[in-house]
């Protein structure tokens, strides 16, 4: 039997547009491990760990990061850092947090020839979503400002530069819905 491509739409949208439960993502004593480049140009290797808070609501985090590039071109070598993710809103399915962090980064300003040590802070607004049906994975994207001081070296900077501020994270311990 042969189905049209009309109904096998007709079918998706449908199973898409049902209702289902709703609720706020508990993330308190979950961990998530995931990728990010929200602190440099570089995709980082990312670990978040959801803090013991009264209220399933506030989803405090703290995230430790680490990348590396090893082309001669990338500007940003080595990057180690951390942050703390602090809870503004929780919708549902959705995050909305700000952030605050520092770390160490090995770069290469542009047009320089040396690679510079240089101590990276950061400043974010980000949104933390979650699909319905994928309640352990969540997508992240921010936007906020990156300052970088080294020896004769200042720099300010929205985050990530150029590209995209996203990430993923699986997170481990979240049962279904809360």
């Amino acid at each position: 039997m042969r189905h049209s491509p009309l109904c096998l739409l007709a079918a998706l949208a449908l199973l898409l547009l049902a209702p289902a439960d709703a609720s706020a993502k508990d993330l308190r004593g979950k961990f998530g491990l995931g990728f990010n480049n929200n602190f440099t140009s570089l995709t980082s290797v990312s670990i978040k760990g959801g803090l013991p808070m009264p209220k399933p609501t506030q989803n405090l985090q703290v995230q430790a990061l680490v990348g590396f590039g090893l082309a001669k071109f990338e500007p940003a070598r080595l990057f180690v850092g951390g942050r703390v993710l602090i809870p503004i809103l929780a919708e549902d399915n959705l995050n909305l947090y700000a952030g605050i962090g520092a770390g160490y980064l090995r770069l290469r300003p542009e047009g320089a020839t040396d690679v510079l040590d240089a101590f990276r802070g950061q400043a974010v607004l980000g949104v933390e979503f979650f699909f319905f049906g994928l309640e352990q994975l969540g997508f992240s994207a921010e936007l906020g400002i990156n300052f970088d001081v080294a020896e004769e070296f200042l720099s300010f900077s929205t985050t990530s530069g150029t590209a995209a501020s996203v990430g993923v994270h699986y997170y481990f311990g979240m049962k279904g819905k809360k």
